[in-house]
């Protein structure tokens, strides 16, 4: 099998991992880093509006491509792509990526971020349920369509502006009394005259045969009814890429890893950076501070074993 040896690996190409690579090259080491999507889940944001430097916004993807160029420039190894399992071998971390090719490092960084969350309803499995609306949003141009965006956070208004321009009508759905985005969104939202907001209202179960034709929902506990659409689109929260690391981490309740105030983990010399992280805010700006951060103390601390 062949084996490829670097200083330090990076295990995500989102904002975090590629800001690690950035920082981690311009401490002066080898960096590898691994994910097949530059930018990581930033495609599922059509302008991304709070990243500074971009007044009037910036399309997710490209705002993406501009950071994964820049760590291309750096001089990082962007292997393009993923991991089957990270393990600890000695004093080195190795890596199997898809390709099935062997990677080394005594240093290394998990940026893998998060998957959105499925909810665990009834009919799930049925056709018509999405998590990214630049993805599969466009499959319901011109069809009149009644769309459910479920979840009320910064990703549901991000998912209700796009899907407005889509669909004939989009619904709100949250479980929650008060929306979760942010005042910023909220306001937008507002703005849109296809969009219902249904609050305190909980998805029970999907219907439909082969596709999904509705949600079986409950408002402030009373009695169930069947609101009728054409597709959901989730934004019911995330849950931490973690299932290829083979090494045995603290972690949240909730999956996320735990860090000390350097940013490594429990285990010597792997650090966490960005959604996957344990940390109070999650935002694109945050993950790239993680990102600079965990790659500086990372030099550090293989500095310190010379």
């Amino acid at each position: 099998m062949k084996e490829d040896s670097s200083d330090i690996m990076i295990i995500g190409a989102g904002p975090a991992g590629l800001s690690a690579a950035i920082y981690a090259r311009r401490q002066g080491l080898t960096t590898t880093v691994f994910g097949d999507m530059p930018g990581g889940n930033l495609y599922m944001i059509k302008k991304v509006s709070n990243y500074p430097g971009f007044n009037g916004g910036v399309p997710g993807m490209q705002l993406g491509s501009f950071i994964f160029s820049q760590a291309q420039s750096e001089g990082a190894n962007l292997t393009m792509t993923n991991i089957e399992r990270i393990e600890k071998c000695g004093s080195s971390f190795t890596v199997v990526d898809t390709n099935g090719a062997r990677h080394t490092s005594p240093a290394a960084i998990i940026a893998t971020g998060g998957t959105p969350k499925r909810l665990g309803v009834e009919n799930a499995d049925l056709e018509g349920i999405h998590s990214c609306a630049m993805c599969d949003g466009p499959l319901y141009r011109g069809k009149e369509a009644t769309l459910a965006v479920v979840g009320s956070g910064d990703r549901g208004g991000h998912l209700c502006l796009l899907l407005s321009g889509i669909g004939r009508k989009i619904i709100l759905l949250d479980k929650g009394a008060t929306l979760k985005m942010n005042a910023a969104l909220q306001t937008a939202v507002a703005g849109l005259g296809n969009v219902e907001i249904l609050l305190s209202t909980e998805v029970l179960a999907y219907t439909g045969e082969k596709d999904i034709d509705g949600v079986q929902v409950s408002t402030d506990g009373g009695p169930t009814k069947k609101v009728a659409v054409d597709a959901v689109f989730l934004a019911a929260g995330w849950k931490p890429n973690t299932a290829m690391i083979h090494l045995p981490l603290e972690k949240t309740p909730q999956g996320y890893l735990k860090t000390n105030e350097k940013l490594m983990t429990s285990c010597e010399g792997l650090y966490a950076a960005g959604d996957v992280r344990d940390s109070d805010v999650k935002q694109i700006l945050t993950s790239c501070s993680d990102g600079a951060r965990a790659a500086v103390y990372a030099a550090e601390w293989l500095q310190g074993r010379k």
